[in-house]
């Protein structure tokens, strides 16, 4: 275990660069040492960098005693240790960055006939009308009659947006 006080000035991957590297006396693919880091700069890129460097657990550079010996243990069961005000800036740096989930519901497939169901499940496993067709039994015209049924019930475009506007959305089983 390695504990790293954090210099502001020195780019994170120079800073875990300096740390000693696995021991060639070790088993095949050993890591690092598990890594401490006490925080000077607070900014959520500098944290992030660290993240990637495996780090696994933080403190302030002015965080109590207990806080540290804590972060110790932790971070010793193969845990991560992020106080309060360390994952607070992690969370709020990175939701800037997650996709916005669309605010329309989805379309629901309980409208469905049990055959468009049936063909609906086809389409959203991505093959072509000729293959639904021959796994049906039907004529192709049947299979795009069908399709076009689905696509207006549904309230959608395409295949492609209907399948990904109702993924997570249950199909009952034909």
């Amino acid at each position: 275990m390695v504990l790293v006080e954090d210099a502001p000035g020195v780019p994170v991957d120079e800073v875990i660069a300096r740390l000693p590297a696995p021991s060639t006396a070790g088993p095949p693919g050993a890591r690092r040492p598990r890594i401490i880091v006490m925080l000077r700069d607070d900014r959520v890129e500098r944290i992030l960098g660290y993240l990637r460097a495996d780090v696994r657990g933080f403190v302030c550079h002015n965080a109590p005693l207990r806080e540290l010996v804590t972060a110790v243990r932790v971070v010793f069961r193969n845990e991560a240790f992020l106080p309060y005000g360390i994952a607070a800036l992690i969370i709020d740096g990175i939701l800037p960055h997650l996709p916005h989930p669309d605010p329309r519901p989805s379309p629901s497939v309980s409208g469905l006939t049990p055959r468009e169901r049936e063909i609906f499940n086809l389409m959203a496993s991505g093959i072509s009308n000729a293959e639904i067709a021959d796994a049906c039994s039907l004529s192709q015209k049947t299979v795009k009659f069908h399709v076009s049924n689905i696509l207006r019930k549904l309230g959608m475009k395409n295949r492609i947006q209907a399948v990904v506007r109702t993924r997570g959305v249950p199909c009952v089983p034909a």
